[in-house]
């Protein structure tokens, strides 16, 4: 599984100057954009050697990408007019110096658009050069706008999973336990099956913004005692007379960011940056966190119950929310 090399705010330390082979620059940017906006822009002047690494976008011009090492200059294009319309928008930067070229991508996230350029003779960055780049001390300049950014190896970025906040209290034999101290061969209370060990502990730094933010699920909306902090695609557990109305079924699963309605549950984007963990039983379980039904992470097996689609998420929210202003009547 591919991990993020690098993530804005993070303090990386120096690494090699060697380029990285292969490797996918992201970011994202809270649309709309104005003209001429310099997303990110750093340069570093350090025994005579400069180095720069800067992203522009405009509407109608497009994107441009500028990478310089030293006497080595690259510009890289994506010409415009660009759909920056409202929205969030992804920008990918890949390079491959095995086969010497490099693609520039952009589009909004969930329009199902994309706009691509590609061409030879990238310059590749290096560890050593993001370390400059992350940190959130002024040495690099970024908009208000960029929301984000990272590194990966590879011509993939790494794949998502739904994730649980470290101090997130799960039920053990033992009674209630972080989730960030967990280990392998701790048993674990479900719903379904009682207890079951836990396989792995997917220990993750992910983005934390964009379409990357958490969710925080408000006590006591519920039945949980505290605030849980938990990915936006991670599927929690419903029950009750509204969802026995609507589906007929006696528990149904929805993903959190349905939940982010300003009083179940609310964005949480303070962070570019999250710590994390992924709890896997092996097959999907209901794990009891403080009041809560949460789906543990696990092989891609069928969930145990019904997935609501995201307008029956809707709907369902929206009478939940309305029952817990003015009670069943």
């Amino acid at each position: 599984m591919t991990d993020w090399l690098a993530l804005s705010d993070m303090i990386l330390p120096g690494g090699p100057v060697a380029p990285l082979e292969e490797g996918l620059f992201i970011c994202e940017v809270a649309l709309p954009l104005g003209e001429g906006t310099v997303l990110l822009e750093w340069h570093q002047d350090q025994n005579g050697t400069q180095r720069s690494f800067s992203i522009f976008a405009d509407p109608q011009a497009g994107l441009v990408l500028l990478h310089r090492k030293d006497q080595l200059v690259r510009r890289h294009i994506l010409p415009g007019p660009l759909p920056f319309g409202l929205g969030t928008a992804r920008v990918v930067y890949g390079w491959n110096r095995r086969t010497g070229r490099w693609t520039l991508s952009f589009g909004r996230i969930g329009m199902g658009e994309e706009c691509i350029s590609t061409g030879i003779g990238p310059i590749a960055l290096s560890m050593d050069e993001l370390s400059g780049l992350c940190p959130r001390d002024g040495s690099a300049l970024r908009h208000a706008s960029l929301l984000w950014f990272g590194v990966t190896q590879g011509a993939r970025p790494p794949e998502r999973a739904p994730w649980l906040g470290l101090r997130t209290p799960i039920e053990t034999a033992r009674g209630p336990v972080a989730a960030g101290s967990l280990r392998p061969g701790d048993l674990v209370q479900t719903k379904d099956n009682g207890l079951q060990p836990v396989l792995r502990v997917n220990r993750l730094r992910l983005p934390g913004r964009g379409s990357f933010a958490p969710v925080i699920l408000r006590a006591p909306f519920l039945g949980q005692g505290s605030d849980v902090l938990v990915s936006a695609d991670q599927l929690v557990g419903l029950s009750g007379a509204e969802v026995e109305y609507m589906f007929g079924e006696e528990e149904v699963l929805v993903r959190a960011d349905a939940l982010a309605n300003g009083s179940i549950g609310r964005k949480d984007a303070r962070q570019a940056a999250v710590d994390c963990v992924a709890v896997d039983l092996g097959l999907p379980e209901l794990l009891l966190v403080d009041g809560l039904r949460l789906l543990s992470h696990g092989v891609r097996a069928a969930p145990p119950r019904t997935v609501l689609l995201a307008f029956e998420a809707q709907q369902l929210v929206s009478l939940m929310a309305r029952r817990s202003l003015f009670g069943a009547a």
